[in-house]
């Protein structure tokens, strides 16, 4: 698997939220709504989730990697986008 683009989208002022992104594998298959988070001093990737039917604060991810490998992949991925990011804004 290789990822061959990562597109980030400014989150709004304020929150754990530092970010959104999209990123795509192989040049065939995108993931969209990934979340860039900040909390207690470390950033992590929240993947797209969904609600689960009858209950109010349960959510089910609709993508995620099946090993730590992969989770570690995508989040250095997007946190070297983020910083690209950044760089651009200034």
């Amino acid at each position: 698997m290789e990822i061959t683009n990562v597109k980030i989208f400014k989150a709004k002022q304020g929150g754990h939220v530092l970010a959104y992104a999209n990123i795509i594998l192989d040049k065939q298959f995108i993931i969209r709504g990934i979340t860039l988070v900040e909390k207690d001093g470390r950033k992590f990737i929240s993947m797209p989730s969904r609600k689960i039917r009858n209950s109010e604060r349960t959510y089910r991810d609709t993508a995620h990697p099946l090993n730590r490998e992969v989770r570690k992949e995508l989040t250095e991925a997007v946190l070297d986008a983020y910083e690209d990011f950044l760089q651009s804004e200034k």
